[in-house]
């Protein structure tokens, strides 16, 4: 029997098949992502497959303060189910691009279609909102992807190895044009330590961030999450 779909906005769910997303900037109809429950084969990555924390609070800061995507051009970096860029699509983003790994992207794909911003048909639609391989510092693939408004990323960090923390700051600072932004929410939880050679790398490669707030969350979420802001700086080369 399928699970329904579970409304955004509590933990973690990991046995519904899809996460419903609903704000009066939105309209009548929510954003709905699906979340893959297939056993998970050997090597791979089981993050990509569910609708993480800091997703819910993301997109909910976008739909309050929808000028940060509104004919914008918007990446999200390790994607997974896309839910923050799904709504940034629903927003009015000039241009969406959803990236995870290579093997990562059917997920992404199929729930840009399920909420009508891609089809089968190679139209208008499709160049607007898409999907793309960008593994962390992998340059051939950030150099296909060029330049963005707005960097997403949404509840990427979780006690990665040092060079894999390093190479996500360096990520998305080669995708931020010269006035773009990243936008990164993140729980700091208990690996707040090992998480912490992104930051230094950010330290380096962006101006201080500016902290942001959520109306439309819990108490608790507002007291538990990072929601920063990061420019980048002027003249730094990133290393990717």
């Amino acid at each position: 029997r399928a699970v329904p779909p579970t409304r955004a906005g509590g933990d973690v769910d990991h046995v519904a098949s899809a996460i419903e997303f609903v704000h009066i900037a939105l309209g009548s109809s929510p954003v709905l992502v699906k979340q893959s429950l297939e056993p998970v084969a050997d090597g791979r990555d089981a993050t990509a497959r569910w609708v993480w924390n800091g997703a819910f609070p993301h997109a909910t800061f976008l739909c309050e303060h929808p000028e940060y995507v509104k004919n914008k051009t918007v990446v999200e970096l390790g994607a997974g189910p896309g839910l923050p860029g799904v709504v940034a699509g629903k927003l009015g983003a000039k241009r969406v691009v959803l990236t995870d790994l290579p093997d990562e992207l059917e997920l992404p794909l199929g729930n840009l279609r399920v909420n009508g911003l891609n089809d089968d048909e190679g139209d208008v639609v499709e160049q607007r909102c898409s999907v793309a391989p960008c593994t962390w510092g992998a340059k051939s693939e950030i150099d296909k992807l060029g330049k963005f408004d707005i960097v997403l990323c949404s509840d990427v960090l979780y006690g990665h190895h040092e060079n894999v923390a390093v190479a996500l700051a360096q990520t998305a600072h080669a995708l931020c044009a010269v006035d773009g932004r990243m936008l990164l929410s993140y729980f700091p939880r208990e690996k707040l330590e090992f998480d912490q050679p992104f930051f230094n790398a950010c330290d380096v490669l962006f101006e201080d961030p500016t902290p942001r707030n959520v109306d439309g969350v819990s108490e608790e979420i507002k007291h538990d999450l990072w929601l920063f802001e990061y420019r980048p700086k002027r003249g730094i080369l990133g290393g990717v």
